[in-house]
């Protein structure tokens, strides 16, 4: 019996449906979601995160090799699949909101966003419109400007309690199900997978190993970064068994760290992978436990079990008992010296420990540090082009094989453009090997940061500090002032810049102001790397003079140079604009009101605003993003006892439809970018520029996100500009058609090809927003697009009755504008667009409060 049924307190149901059903499903329903999965890319079948690739290589039934050629089954035929195997028949009421109905009866809404839908047909069933990604296909889907970033939820929770309330569970099923979670069952496995028949079966990610391999050194001046030691590695690799080089790749896309070679496990290498892993320690590619020399990284390789059974071996008791904990108290005790010991190489208690943790772990590999380093290189090259990511650029090449592995299937394919390298990145081998060590320093910074390790992340910033310092004294860095501005982010300047930026918000989170402000001020002295953060510079240095370190007059004189900075764009400048109009009301600022009064000033006009209501979903504990209440539509079969929960964006575009908008998105700044790619399709990918196209596999020119981008192609956006402005619909309609059955599905970084539910749609909204206004949009945009792609209204609306539309700003309960938006939504006043904001008003949520 609870607490709170020996209180007395009576419990309060959880469904959201006036008439309780009586739950039917086992216990085992709960328990569905299980540890973490991830979707094949070629079948969309979702597996265990540690089975994926073993998934694609022996059971998708999209990817069979046939004498070495990959062959992908086809299967845009097929009914659509729901994610339990059901076929599902879809009727589409808009594009925001689609009403699915299954085979057993099932009704299902669902929405753009995270929707979640409680139907009257079973409480059980609850669906959302979105599943996570495959962490692994992040970058790929990233790539192509996909929107859907919400985490998929099996169940919701609040009617998860009310199953776990109401269900009568059986202790001996409780108990098998602990035991055997229906997770922990192997998926099938096919009688005859490839490799039981073929031992040099080579599988898709050692094809996309080698062809990465042979990509990089094929390019004359990237084989010249490499000595001949270095290609010694990749001519003793090539000169492996396909089972060493099989498992020397998958090793190489696992963490740096050792590992116990009993616990390491590829079927479709060897059932026994001791003479595997022998092979790759004579060749020079493996350490084994021999040299294994660090106490912490041996400690690592145990269980918490077992380092609790070695603490006991040596009388640690109050270790507590957590894996880090434990090893901890072990890392202590090894720093103390032995006083009895008569013989010095006894006298060291931690040899002791790493002795009898060897004992204990058995066999153990580590990837030598030396050739996977060249790997490393070799791969950081191949993907240079890549979007920014830190984490990536020092990954170990899992993205970069899977978009191969994508692109030789034929799933997955990239614009066509020219290939135009002329400018030479890196000078030389050492320059290459510098800027690879600043991008590994500025994965590990961020990684401190995102783990909330300050004090590491402050100690790690400040030896990447000097060793910058060190580096500016030491080399000739002038040519990276020569390179264009895009491509100096491939430069080893532009890497430590990030790091010190970086620092400066690891000095703010510590409360070292004024070292964060020599910080600011040093960044702000030099043009040269990280130009786009200028505007976040001085606006940060200006908050904290004025607010931490009380000096006003240092913060007007930071305002008015951050005002006064050609590099700055104008959300920052809008930013310092508020802060120095706020200073200039208040009376604390008085005698500063002259100088306040002769700074520059920004001018811009306010929309409408309009406020409507919804009810709140309560959820636990209050955090995290607000969900409303929004009743059925009149179109669904279950009108009476089917309820949306939705998010804020949704429960707005039911408002406006009610008001005679037929059609709605929730896109925000991707339906705009994705109408400006498709208008600019040819210019975007145009020939002549040269260094903008490094490689076969980019998403996007790498000018786009820098000012190169519209002085490359100012010419031809000119005119294309004019062209649209003059243009009626129909040609407006035929333009659009024109790219979309050329370029559909292919891999854009601008456009998000399911923002509309098909090219009739894209149209018609082309043809309520008119040449004139489009334009514009695609004028201000291309001339500054990363900092122009930001603060764009979340909600497109529009009639196809009578070619009216609306742009709209959501504000849910304590959210407001930001200074981007602000801009934006002037500027779209501007062009002539019907701009409003639309508040959202919270009402009964202490009503509907869970207890």
């Amino acid at each position: 019996m609870t607490d709170s049924t020996k209180s007395g307190k009576v419990r309060r149901s959880l469904s959201l449906s006036r008439k309780k059903a009586a739950v039917s499903a086992p216990i085992t329903s709960l328990f569905s979601s299980g540890p973490p999965k991830l979707t094949c890319p070629l079948c969309q079948e979702r597996n265990p995160r540690l089975k994926i690739n073993e998934h694609i290589d022996t059971q998708c039934p999209n990817f069979h090799r046939r004498n070495g050629s990959v062959s992908v089954r086809d299967d845009d035929d097929d009914d659509e699949q729901s994610p339990t195997g059901r076929k599902i028949k879809e009727t589409e009421t808009s594009s925001d909101f689609k009403q699915q109905q299954t085979r057993d009866g099932t009704t299902v809404i669902t929405g753009t966003d995270d929707n979640v839908i409680v139907t009257g047909i079973d409480d059980n069933v609850i669906e959302t419109s979105r599943t996570s990604e495959t962490q692994t296909y992040n970058l790929l889907k990233r790539s192509t400007g996909s929107a859907k970033n919400a985490k998929h939820e099996s169940i919701n929770k609040a009617v998860k309690t009310e199953l776990l309330t109401t269900a009568e569970i059986n202790p001996e099923e409780l108990s098998t199900l602990e035991s055997n979670p229906p997770w922990s069952c192997d998926l099938p496995v096919e009688s005859n997978p490839p490799w039981s028949c073929d031992p040099a079966w080579v599988p898709y990610y050692l094809q996309n190993f080698r062809t990465v391999l042979e990509t990089v050194l094929e390019n004359e001046d990237d084989a010249a970064l490499f000595n001949q030691e270095d290609l010694s590695y990749v001519h003793a690799f090539n000169k492996l068994s396909v089972s060493g080089q099989k498992l020397y790749v998958r090793l190489f896309q696992r963490k740096l760290k050792w590992l116990q070679l009993s616990k390491v496990s590829y079927e479709e290498i060897n059932n026994d992978l001791v003479p595997t892993a022998q092979e790759l320690i004579q060749a020079g590619f493996l350490h084994n436990e021999s040299d294994l020399e660090d106490l912490e990284e041996a400690l690592d390789l145990l269980l918490a079990p077992d380092l609790k059974a070695l603490s006991k071996t040596f009388h640690l008791s109050s270790s507590g008992s957590h894996k880090q904990q434990l090893i901890d108290g072990l890392l202590r005790l090894s720093k103390q010296k032995c006083m009895f010991s008569l013989s010095s190489a006894q006298s060291n208690i931690g040899a002791v420990i790493l002795r009898r943790v060897k004992q204990m772990a058995g066999s153990c590999v580590r990837l030598c540090r030396s050739p996977r380093s060249v790997f490393c290189r070799l791969l950081l090259l191949f993907s240079l082009t890549d979007p920014e990511e830190e984490e990536e650029n020092a990954a170990g090449g899992q993205n970069q094989l899977y978009t191969i592995l994508l692109v030789n299937s034929g799933r997955l394919a990239f614009p066509c453009y020219t290939v135009q390298r002329e400018t030479k990145l890196f000078q030389d081998r050492e320059d290459l090997i510098r800027y690879e060590g600043a991008m590994r320093a500025l994965l590990d910074v961020t990684l401190a940061m995102q783990g909330g390790q300050w004090e590491k992340a402050l100690e790690l910033y400040c030896a990447a500090r000097g060793v910058w310092q060190e580096l500016q004294k030491s080399h000739n860095l002038s040519y990276q002032e020569k390179l264009p501005l895009f491509l100096r982010r491939f430069t080893t300047g532009w890497a430590y810049a990030l790091i010190l930026s970086r620092g400066v918000e690891i000095l703010q989170r510590l409360r070292r102001y004024q070292e964060a402000v020599e910080e600011l001020q040093s960044l702000l002295l030099q043009s040269v790397y990280c130009g786009q953060s200028r505007g976040r510079w001085w606006d940060r240095l200006a908050l904290n003079l004025h607010q931490h370190l009380k000096n006003p007059q240092k913060a007007i004189y930071a305002i008015r140079d951050g005002l006064l900075d050609p590099q700055v764009h104008t959300g920052h400048k809008l930013s310092l604009h508020l802060r120095a109009t706020r200073m200039k009301v208040s009376p604390t600022y008085k005698k500063y009101h002259r100088q306040l009064e002769q700074l520059p000033t920004i001018q811009f006009q306010d929309v409408k605003h309009v406020t409507i209501q919804g009810q709140l979903f309560p959820h636990e504990g209050g955090m995290g993003k607000s969900r409303f209440i929004l009743p059925a539509t009149e179109d669904s079969e279950e009108n009476e006892r089917a309820t949306v929960i939705c998010p804020v964006e949704d429960l707005c575009l039911s408002h406006y439809r009610q008001q005679g908008f037929d059609q709605g998105i929730h896109g925000e700044g991707s339906t705009f970018s994705t109408l400006f790619a498709l208008l600019l399709w040819d210019i975007i990918f145009m020939d002549g520029i040269p260094d903008v196209f490094r490689n076969p596999y980019q998403p996007c020119p790498l000018d786009l996100h820098t000012d190169s981008f519209y002085e490359n192609r100012m010419e031809a956006i000119e005119c294309r500009v004019e062209l649209l402005s003059n243009s009626s619909v129909e040609t407006l309609k035929d333009m659009l058609e024109d790219v979309w059955n050329a370029q559909h599905g292919k891999v854009c970084s601008l456009i998000d090809w399911e923002r509309f539910s098909s090219l009739h749609q894209a149209q018609t909204l082309v043809a309520c927003m008119g040449g004139a206004f489009l334009s514009g949009v695609i004028a201000r945009m291309a001339k500054n697009y990363r900092h122009c792609r930001g603060g764009l209204p979340d909600l497109v609306v529009w009639s196809t009755l009578n070619n009216s539309y609306k742009l709209v700003e959501v504000k849910g309960p304590n959210d407001r504008l930001s200074q981007k938006q602000q801009i934006w939504l002037d500027e779209l006043q501007k062009l002539g667009a019907d701009v409003e904001v639309c508040h959202v008003e919270a009402t009964g949520a202490k009503r509907s409060r869970l207890e």
